[in-house]
């Protein structure tokens, strides 16, 4: 078996264990994505300190993008609410430059298809948000989704 085929396996293992285990893996996923904004912040916070003697606006922008990036991981790492929080965030985030842009390119642009798919998309999105920001269980379920799915395609796609 070569190493696509047995990620795809993997990933599809992984993606029926976070369907199956919805409140262990948002709890997982929030002190991991809470430990990379921890990393990324102390990250900024040293860059501000090391920036101050050449630009004191730079470096006070990379200071309140570091203490934000700290408060941000702290309450991602201790509350799944703030993770369902900032999934649900990023879903409208998404979701809305994807309508915004199929709206502009649907009058801009002579390829309607492309426009009408990114606004269905964009929709979808708002929609997932909102699912996202009303329980925890349907973070995980789409998580594992989208995990699942991944396995297949990395089963399925073969170098030609």
């Amino acid at each position: 078996m070569d190493n696509k085929t047995i990620l795809g396996i993997i990933s599809i293992i992984l993606g029926i264990l976070i369907i199956a285990f919805p409140l262990a893996s948002n709890f997982i996923f929030s002190v991991l994505l809470g430990i990379s904004f921890l990393i990324l912040g102390i990250y900024y916070l040293m860059i501000g300190c090391s920036f101050w003697k050449y630009s004191k606006a730079s470096s006070v922008i990379y200071l309140l993008i570091g203490i934000l990036s700290v408060i941000l991981a702290l309450n991602l790492m201790f509350s799944i609410l703030g993770f369902e929080i900032f999934v649900g965030f990023y879903f409208y985030l998404v979701g809305f430059m994807l309508l915004i842009s199929g709206i502009i390119r649907l009058i801009t642009s002579s390829v309607k298809s492309a426009s009408l798919l990114s606004i269905i998309l964009g929709i979808l999105m708002i929609i997932l948000g909102a699912f996202a920001l009303l329980s925890p269980v349907y973070v995980a379920i789409l998580i594992g989704i989208s995990v699942i799915a991944e396995g297949i395609d990395l089963l399925i796609s073969r170098d030609f």
